[in-house]
């Protein structure tokens, strides 16, 4: 797809020569030649950890040179499977430098979500950590004939590799069009899960979208919360604001209100960008000199309830809400200019969008749109229609072009802002000794925006009990995802189907169709 001259006109803000580039040229290597000494990101676990842009540079020319020596060809896919340490995100930037695509990957994948997307993505390394490894099924290497090498950063072994490499690494040029970085995202258009592949030119728009929307300047304190495993924790958790050149701040720690609070005081965090669960969470302890150094909140990754805005206006901010997905690439539609609650806002400059058979549809004349879905071109081609680029979102639009979100069209389940297949859990499920037929839906939740419910029906001779609901929660859990289990599971004697016999979701959702047991 080529872009439109609106884009063309901010190719000015990022580095690219010609047709050539890479993304890693305007979000290191120009600030580590003329701003060293600015901290690029500061790390807090037990302790802090910084990196100035230049040690960045230095420490993601080691791994790319370290890729080189172990005769890495370029467009390889290079999975990190790690928490929010250093390693995630010097491993995914010299990835990139070196030539070849970053795969980050939510930490809390077991076994069978791991091989499901290393298998899928045809992974040539695997970088993780010892606790990590665990989840990596045995004779991965005879299971998956693509997958090279496995690093385990937190062994000798690496540390010594990575030590002996040189700081020196001349970024190697693409093609505006080569894929950066691909970011799996749950589907239900024949297959649960799928790589995304997201270009270099895409950094034009999320370049500009950083600074119109986000504000993001080279003096902000940024925190956004989000893992790189998901599409906003790589996009604006770590390229957009490392190419505006501001500080990022990561936090490692997993959701506890007391202690985002404090971070968001101790580090004087000027833009927080989180998902309207965390703000949920946050709404019973927050206060309001707890925001004062905030100069932007900003939303993303589900629907913003007026009741959330409504609360945090009061405490003296208004929230700016996000809409885009993983197959954008970048912000679509915010309310950057004027916030309103329950409005979703408004396209950015650059960006066509209007509402096709009650669906967000855009026109795909934007720099930063998927260019494939790895494997599965015809599910790619599926998201385009008449010239246009279908969102599967049902909204409204009125006369002065503001947006408002209505819902989701197909069956995905957003759950505290992360996508996941109810096809996924199924499969887990079926797995289980007494499960005879499972389906997955999500069901609304004040918290969470939407959990995890999960209708089974059971074998022959096995008795439904309270036990044995946490016994099939706890299967998914630890034979999945941690993050993605059911909440809730309701046992049926017959599952709504079509004549086809695929399940009827939509009656799983409607509470007085379904058969219980007594």
């Amino acid at each position: 797809m080529t872009y439109n001259k609106f884009w063309k006109s901010k190719e000015r803000d990022i580095i690219i020569h010609n047709n050539k580039m890479n993304i890693i040229e305007s979000c290191i290597d120009r600030h580590a030649k003329n701003n060293p000494n600015k901290p690029a990101f500061i790390f807090q676990d037990n302790k802090i950890q910084k990196y100035t842009y230049k040690q960045l540079q230095e420490q993601v020319n080691k791994f790319a040179n370290l890729l080189n020596k172990l005769k890495i060809k370029q467009n390889s896919h290079i999975f990190l499977f790690l928490p929010k340490v250093p390693e995630l995100y010097i491993g995914f930037l010299g990835a990139i430098k070196q030539g070849s695509i970053a795969v980050p990957l939510f930490e809390a994948f077991q076994s069978q979500g791991l091989k499901l997307r290393l298998d899928r993505g045809d992974a040539d390394i695997l970088i993780t950590n010892k606790e990590l490894s665990k989840r990596i099924p045995k004779n991965i290497k005879e299971k998956i004939p693509s997958l090279k090498h496995i690093l385990i950063i937190d062994e000798k072994n690496y540390k010594k590799q990575i030590k002996e490499q040189s700081i020196e690494f001349n970024t190697i040029l693409k093609n505006k069009l080569d894929t950066a970085t691909m970011i799996f995202t749950s589907s239900t258009a024949g297959t649960p899960v799928a790589g995304i592949q997201i270009p270099h030119q895409a950094l034009i728009q999320q370049h500009y979208t950083a600074k119109l929307v986000l504000r993001l300047t080279s003096k902000t304190q940024y925190w956004c919360t989000a893992h790189p495993g998901w599409v906003t924790g790589s996009i604006y958790g770590i390229i957009a604001p490392l190419s505006i050149g501001c500080t990022i701040y990561i936090l490692k720690e997993h959701f506890k209100a007391v202690d985002w609070i404090k971070f968001l005081q101790k580090n004087k965090i000027s833009v927080f960008y989180t998902a309207p669960t965390a703000l949920r969470l946050l709404k019973p302890i927050v206060k309001k000199q707890d925001l004062e150094s905030l100069k932007v909140l900003a939303s993303v990754g589900e629907a913003l309830t007026k009741t959330t805005f409504n609360f945090f206006k009061d405490k003296g901010i208004e929230i700016t809400d996000t809409f885009w997905q993983t197959e954008t690439g970048a912000i679509m539609i915010s309310s950057y200019d004027k916030k309103q609650a329950g409005r979703l806002g408004q396209a950015i400059p650059g960006i066509t969008a209007e509402i096709k058979d009650k669906i967000i549809s855009f026109k795909p004349n934007f720099p930063a749109i998927m260019t494939g879905i790895y494997k599965h071109p015809k599910m790619y081609q599926s998201y385009f229609k008449n010239g246009w680029f279908k969102t599967n979102d049902v909204a409204k639009k009125d006369k002065k072009g503001y947006f408002f979100f209505q819902h989701r069209k197909d069956d995905i389940i957003k759950t505290s802002g992360e996508r996941v297949s109810p096809i996924e859990i199924e499969s887990v499920l079926m797995k289980h000794k007494a499960v005879h037929e499972a389906a997955a839906v999500g069901i609304p939740d004040k918290i969470k925006g939407q959990i995890i419910k999960a209708f089974i029906v059971l074998n022959k001779n096995i008795k439904p009990s309270e036990d044995l609901k946490q016994e099939l929660a706890q299967f998914v859990k630890q034979n999945y995802a941690g993050h993605a289990y059911p909440k809730q599971i309701e046992f049926i004697k017959k599952m709504p189907k079509t004549n086809s016999g695929k399940i009827i979701r939509m009656k799983l959702r409607n509470k007085n169709y379904f058969h219980q047991y007594k």
